[in-house]
């Protein structure tokens, strides 16, 4: 063999690409025999870790093979999309950054994009990619060009970090889409739109975040996880709880409680046990007494033993039609059942009585009192239920829920599903001032799925009513907000 030093400048070069180009084509690992190898940036100082922590000449820490992330490395490589509701904490970004760098370095013209919350969020994203990468045994490593916002790899290949601005990802064309604390996205609605002819046409998309505290219950990734989770994007939807993580445990949840102090919307999102609970921001709720530990359990008294029957009914039209089933012991109100409806146009009163024969007969069946036609017919013989209008003063009934809830006197079954569902979207309305366009509450709920609430509320009014019949209302709720005496 000649040596290499006897070939011309022009030979040596040739030489060079021909030994990147065979470097290139050799078979990629598996990506957990990769992850075998990765080392990332420590979270705390070097010295808090214990002391068998495997750490690299560069300072890198080994990657853990935690179960919940070899669960996600192995659905990553079969390529399948995922929305991933998480805790803080994780190392789930890690895991993303070493994906995409082992999806781009190791396959032709897997083109993978990573979108973050700002330039500076995705410039850090695409660094961890480097400092994996500058950390990896030189067998492992295969040509690869960082740069400022992107890295070409010699298999053709790119990995470009883009920030979350209104018109990013328009005219690429990628295999891999991660999106990186997605519910904090400013434009993720306007990115997500730019890449879905990528998505469209077979690429993989990794939607990842904790939750963010002031969106609550709404927002782009929470509408893509709940869509995910109902089946309709072809999407898995994935929940990683806080304990995931080994070394979690009570103590550990309460000092991070106690860091948290007064900030209980972003501890609930941030230290989610459920994903429901991830999405939970207290403020703004109609019902912030809610608590599924505290009130979703099984009925305290069987509902034949109930001094007291009610069934309240919500019709739908356009929204969905609902009606519960709340029996009363004397002291207690439990919801034993539910009827719930979605994406009706109008009340059917076959199904609403068929659903209410099921249990013992109602002492009374609380409907809108604008649905006469409906009232009548469960009057009639076909039904002979004493169904009557029911009182829909709305802010009064809005302070009996609440003062029955915060008293842990009402408890609802837990398998009344789309009713504790409704909890966490029934919230004040938000305005807009016209003069400086700031946003404030009203003291009105906004009526997006409330409609097992309100069938709720008339029930528990007319059951309360019967306790106290010469009681007048309260003219407060229970945080001081006035409440209408005007039926709405």
């Amino acid at each position: 063999m000649i040596a290499s030093q006897e070939l011309t400048i022009e030979e040596q070069a040739a030489l060079r690409v021909w030994a990147r180009k065979r470097e290139a084509e050799r078979p990629a690992p598996r990506f957990l025999d990769f992850l075998d190898h990765v080392y990332i940036q420590p979270d705390m100082d070097r010295e808090n870790y214990d002391p068998e922590v495997e750490f690299s000449p560069k300072g890198g820490v080994k990657w853990q093979k935690w179960p919940y992330l070899v669960e996600r490395a192995l659905s990553w490589e079969a390529r399948n999309s995922e929305s991933v509701v998480k805790a803080r904490q994780l190392g789930i970004s890690w895991l993303a950054a070493s994906y995409g760098l082992w999806r781009a370095m190791y396959h032709q013209y897997h083109h993978v994009a990573i979108f973050s919350v700002g330039q500076r969020e995705a410039r850090v994203q695409l660094a961890r990619s480097r400092f994996i990468y500058e950390n990896l045994p030189r067998e492992y490593q295969r040509p690869v060009k960082f740069k400022t916002d992107e890295a070409e790899c010699g298999s053709g290949s790119v990995l470009v970090a883009f920030p979350s601005t209104e018109h990013t990802g328009i005219s690429y064309t990628f295999r891999v889409v991660i999106r990186d604390e997605a519910a904090f996205h400013p434009y993720a609605a306007e990115n997500y739109a730019a890449v879905q002819p990528t998505l469209s046409a077979g690429g993989q998309f990794i939607d990842m975040s904790t939750a963010n505290p002031r969106l609550g219950p709404s927002g782009h990734f929470h509408d893509t996880y709940w869509a995910s989770k109902r089946g309709e994007t072809g999407y898995a939807a994935v929940f990683i709880p806080w304990d995931a993580r080994p070394g979690r445990d009570a103590k550990w949840l309460a000092k991070q409680r106690a860091a948290f102090t007064g900030l209980p919307d972003e501890f609930d999102a941030y230290y989610p046990s459920t994903d429901a609970a991830a999405f939970v921001a207290r403020s703004g709720l109609v019902f912030p007494q809610f608590s599924e530990h505290r009130h979703v359990k099984p009925a305290p008294f069987t509902l034949e033993s109930a001094k007291r029957i009610v069934v309240g009914v919500d019709p739908g039209g356009g929204d969905p039609t609902a009606a519960v089933v709340l029996g009363f012991d004397g002291y207690r109100i439990h919801q034993f059942a539910e009827y719930y409806e979605l994406g009706t146009s109008g009340a059917d009163a076959a199904n609403i009585g068929g659903f209410i024969f099921q249990y013992p007969k109602p002492d009374t069946v609380l409907v809108d009192p604008s649905q006469t036609s409906l009232i009548g017919t469960l009057q009639g013989q076909s039904f002979n239920l004493n169904a009557q209008p029911a009182d829909n003063r709305r802010g009064d009934g809005l302070g009996l829920v609440a003062f029955v809830l915060e008293n842990d006197r009402l408890t609802i079954d837990p398998s009344c599903k789309h009713s504790i569902a409704e909890f966490a979207g029934y919230r004040w309305s938000t305005r807009v001032d016209p003069s400086d366009r700031t946003r404030y509450n009203t003291s009105t709920p906004v009526d997006h799925h409330a409609d097992a609430h309100d069938a709720r509320r008339y029930a528990v009014a007319e059951l309360l009513a019967m306790l106290m019949p010469h009681a007048a209302l309260p003219k407060r709720a229970l945080g001081g907000r006035p409440m209408s005496t005007v039926a709405v």
